[in-house]
């Protein structure tokens, strides 16, 4: 169990991150923080994103945009989902997808998408780990096709 001065500094954080939001993030970045705080997830406070832990490993990440999240998942590469997108714009080695929450109806799948992460890395099975050459030839590609 955390020290109680530990868990409000961290909810503090996390408070100083989702605040200055418009509303339209804020409510949605205040519902993913909870969809994850619930699944037990440890938070910290990045100064772009809001990461989440269990047991040292990365479960998600959490960047605000104007009119939408999108949450990095520890899911496997091929996952399927309405709302995931590829991630390697994020450069996450164990974080191959994101989910993109534009409303908060979204929630439901993210809610699966979350418990599905959460289960993968308590168990120890997300797997994912992409190597620095994989970052630097998408790089390369996004360049070439732009």
């Amino acid at each position: 169990m955390w020290p109680y001065c530990l868990v409000v500094n961290v909810r503090s954080e996390v408070d100083d991150y989702i605040r200055p939001l418009n509303d339209k993030a804020r409510k949605l970045a205040g519902a993913a923080h909870e969809v994850l705080d619930n699944e037990g997830c440890a938070s910290y406070v990045k100064t772009i994103y809001i990461g989440y832990e269990i047991d040292g490993q990365m479960v998600a990440a959490l960047y605000a945009h104007t009119d939408h999240l999108e949450v990095a998942l520890a899911l496997p590469e091929d996952a399927e989902g309405a709302s995931l997108i590829d991630a390697t714009h994020l450069t996450w080695k164990t974080l191959p997808v994101a989910a993109v929450i534009r409303a908060l109806d979204d929630l439901d799948e993210f809610k699966v998408l979350a418990s599905t992460a959460v289960a993968r890395v308590r168990s120890q099975t997300h797997d994912v780990e992409r190597d620095n050459d994989y970052f630097v030839k998408a790089r390369r590609d996004r360049n070439a096709s732009s």
